[in-house]
Formats: C-alpha cells, sequence, structure tokens
C-alpha cells in the first residue's frame, strides 16, 4: 500500500506513528495475553516476525500491507497497531487489521482511529473496497466494526485455520461510496 501521507487521527489519548525496534517487545507481549489471544487468529508471534512489519510504511510495493502503532501521546508507548493486510491494489481493496492492549478497551479508541484509517484508505490510498474478518466469537470486535459502519456480509466457515483449528469468521465491507 504505497501513499505520499500516513493517516491521522483526533484522540484525546493516542495518535498514529509508524512502528518503531522498540515496540516490537511490548507488542508480542500483549499479543500473548490470554484476553487478546483469544480474540485473534495470530499464533504466538515472535519478536521476528512482527519485526517483519517494521518500515512497511516506506514501501513502493503497492500490494504492501500497512501496520501502524497506536501510542499514547503522553508517554509515546504502544498500546496497539492498525492497519491493512490483503491488500489487492487490482481491486482497489485491503482488508482492516487492528489489535489493542486490553487496559485500554472500550474507551472509543479503536473506533476513533479506525474511522480515521477507514477514511484514509478510501480517500488517500484509492480503496473502493476495506473489509474486515472478525472471528465468530469475537463480539466485542463485531461491534466495533460495525460502529465503524461496516456492512456484515456473512459467515464464511472455516475461513482460518486458528492454532490449528479450522475456524468461522464475519466478514464485513465499508465502501468508499457506500454502494
Amino acid at each position: 500500500m504505497h501513499v505520499g501521507s500516513l493517516p491521522t487521527v483526533e484522540h484525546e489519548q493516542v495518535y498514529l506513528r509508524p512502528l518503531l525496534a522498540a515496540d516490537i517487545v511490548r507488542w508480542v507481549s500483549y499479543l500473548h495475553l490470554p484476553a487478546v489471544y483469544e480474540h485473534t487468529s495470530w499464533n504466538f508471534p515472535t519478536v521476528e516476525q512482527l519485526g517483519s512489519y517494521l518500515g512497511c510504511e516506506r514501501s513502493t510495493d503497492p500490494a504492501a500491507g500497512l501496520r501502524l502503532a497506536i501510542a499514547l501521546k503522553q508517554t509515546n508507548e504502544l498500546v496497539g497497531t492498525i492497519g491493512f493486510h490483503s491488500v489487492m491494489p487490482l481491486n482497489h481493496s485491503a482488508e482492516l487489521t487492528y489489535d489493542l492492549h486490553p487496559t485500554l478497551w472500550g474507551r472509543g479508541i479503536i473506533s476513533a482511529v479506525g474511522a480515521s484509517v477507514v477514511g484514509w484508505a478510501h480517500h488517500e490510498a484509492g480503496c473502493d473496497r476495506v473489509q474486515a474478518t472478525v472471528l465468530d466469537t469475537n463480539l466485542a470486535s463485531q461491534r466495533v466494526i460495525e460502529r465503524l459502519g461496516f456492512a456484515k456480509e456473512g459467515l464464511l466457515k472455516h475461513y482460518r485455520y486458528v492454532r490449528g483449528t479450522a475456524r468461522d469468521f464475519w466478514i464485513y465491507s465499508h465502501l468508499a461510496q457506500g454502494a
């Protein structure tokens, strides 16, 4: 996802910035927390795996994903990430992905950051369709996606294997023109 400028967000507690090498250990740490892990399709990511996201915002590959840090304004500490994977330039689409440290759940952070990032994807990155897939058991994330204006399209049976088990995911879409 090659673009000229990165998305910004207006929120009292957090801002968006590129991932830093110093963020990776904290990111791995909270992704391994049971409260987070049970709601994701990560397979116990390692520092090396997540380190591959460093510098992704500078990629010139139009199909490259984008992952940004959600950082606290007061301390610059990483508390989450947001971005896109499964970027398909030919189809003008990308899949939204995010995570947040559980101590900050329920504060509207993903709603605010997500709205900015999805709007940016439509207006700056040229995505006609932004989609999201959510584990069928992750009710909180389903509510967030729906608050962001995504339309639920259907249940994808056995869509992804999560830690060795075929799991069902809801698929949602957010279209640039609301079509």
